[in-house]
Parts: structure tokens; sequence; C-alpha cells
């Protein structure tokens, strides 16, 4: 029996569409990230399936916690793609001049 090597992306193994050859970086942004979404989506749209009160039983503040949680952590992600303002470089001074 003859041993093949495989090499896989980090992409391949979290199950992401494989990379193109010669892709570029805004081609790569666009293919994982139409990946990546659609599954949030999904998962996102699955939370629905709690609400049925036939088959659960929650408080208000447990979905009020839920949906903090989900909430805070789409802005985390939000606020990494939000350009940082450059810090004005100030400088220091007594107040005395010569």
């Amino acid at each position: 029996m003859e041993e093949t090597n495989v090499t896989m992306t980090t992409e391949e193994m979290q199950g992401e569409p494989a990379a193109k050859e010669n892709e570029t970086k805004a081609e790569k942004f666009i293919r994982i990230g139409e990946y990546r979404m659609n599954k949030a989506v999904d998962a996102i749209g699955r939370l629905e399936n709690l609400a049925n009160r036939g088959s659960y039983e929650y408080t208000q503040e447990q979905v009020d916690a839920m949906f903090q949680a989900l909430e805070g952590r789409v802005a985390e992600v939000k606020a990494r793609f939000t350009p940082k303002k450059a810090v004005e470089s100030k400088t220091f001074s007594f107040g005395t001049t010569e």
C-alpha cells in the first residue's frame, strides 16, 4: 500500500472552500468571508428554534443573557474592522519659554 502526503490548508481543515491558484487577498476575503458569514447566519437562525415554548422552558433573563452575549461578541468583531484613529503625538511642556 502506497502512502501519499496530503497537505491541507487551515481553511480546508475547517471545512472552508479551497483556495484558488494565484488568489488575491481580496478574493480570499470574499471566499472565506462568504463561507463564514453563511455559517454564522445559519447558526444564529437555529437559535430561533429555542423560542418554541412547547419544547423549551426559559426565563426572560436567560433570553436577555443569550442576546447580550451574542450582541457583545458581534460588537467586538465589528470593532476589529473599524480603522483606529491615529493617536496625536503631544509634546510635554512646563510652559516655560526661553
